[in-house]
């Protein structure tokens, strides 16, 4: 396995993805790295094999609870009938992969989380405390003429000066939804995933420094669904978030994967942002697979969390989704 620098990004050649050993050493370089490219082309079935040697599947909890009827009622029943239109396409495999695409179903209905147009920067449920989860992008058809940029933040982090860096280390961002505003072409089922996926209620928390299984530091940006920092007003906290991001955005920290049929990309989401900057919207037959797990097999202390840290304490799942569930009743029968 040879591993060569791409910028702010690395590319795997001479690897043989069928073989266990060398997947697994791959994920240890995901852990360091941030931005893996891989231009060997495999099924989804074995991404999903790949991936699960190195961690355990990741699903955004309040998809995960209803998805599996942990919460249910009416007040539930839309995004259930949402999750189950996108998860039919990788029905073998729906803890962790899912699609990005805008082609139809039988019914007309899209098989993606999102529509073909543009995302700004994010990463995968932002709001979400935890240790490091990767997600493997795989262009199964129709991607040449797209891109998707990724930043990894953690040489941004290490140049920042020590003022900044120490309030990067200090700082909590507390999180709300902000309509999907991370793309505008969301139709409404898209929303409901998305909300779920990434803020699923107002107040959660999550440190501004993070780091990835391997130990690596750098910043999880709050791009967007973003309120204020703990203790400090929203005023300041604008102020201080565009700073910061003068510091990250910058070309030398930016990845552009200019796709063609059967690549993958893998990124991590703790410290590392993507977008895509290409406005997709005629092609409806770019389809991509999307898988993500933790890095637990491999790094044993990188175990998932049990909690979501919001008002400042530590709120067990359960907790946390009656409080969902709650607020989700108020919303629909008000």
């Amino acid at each position: 396995m040879e591993v060569n620098k791409i910028g702010n990004a690395v590319e795997v050649t001479d690897i043989d993805l069928l073989d266990d050993q060398q997947a697994q050493e791959l994920g240890k370089v995901c852990a360091e790295e941030c931005v893996v490219v891989v231009k060997q082309k495999i099924d989804e079935k074995r991404l999903f094999e790949v991936m699960t040697l190195w961690g355990d599947p990741s699903r955004a909890i309040l998809h995960k609870y209803v998805g599996e009827k942990r919460l249910s009622g009416r007040h539930w029943r839309e995004l259930l009938l949402n999750l189950g239109y996108i998860s039919n396409a990788v029905k073998d495999f729906k803890e962790g992969m899912s699609r990005v695409s805008y082609e139809k179903n039988a019914k007309g209905k899209p098989t993606g989380i999102f529509t073909n147009g543009e995302l700004d920067w994010h990463s995968d449920q932002q709001s979400h405390h935890d240790q490091q989860r990767v997600i493997g992008l795989m262009s199964l058809w129709g991607s040449r003429g797209s891109q998707t940029t990724f930043l990894c933040t953690a040489p941004a982090y290490e140049a920042l000066n020590h003022e900044d860096r120490s309030m990067v280390d200090e700082l909590y961002s507390v999180w709300k939804w902000d309509g999907g505003d991370m793309c505008k072409d969301l139709i409404p089922s898209q929303k409901e995933i998305v909300r779920y996926h990434m803020v699923p209620f107002p107040g959660m928390e999550c440190p501004l420094m993070d780091q990835t299984a391997s130990g690596r530091k750098g910043i999880k940006f709050p791009s967007h669904s973003f309120s204020h920092f703990r203790g400090m007003s929203r005023e300041d906290s604008l102020k201080f978030r565009s700073h910061l991001w003068e510091q990250i955005n910058k070309p030398e920290y930016i990845h552009t994967q200019n796709w063609e049929d059967g690549e993958i990309v893998f990124m991590d989401q703790n410290i590392t942002l993507h977008a895509r900057p290409t406005n997709v919207k005629d092609g409806d037959k770019r389809t991509m697979s999307r898988t993500i797990t933790y890095m637990n097999k491999l790094f044993p202390g990188a175990t998932p969390n049990d909690y979501v840290l919001y008002d400042g304490r530590k709120v067990g799942h359960e907790e946390f989704a009656k409080l969902v569930d709650d607020a989700r009743k108020d919303e629909f029968y008000s």
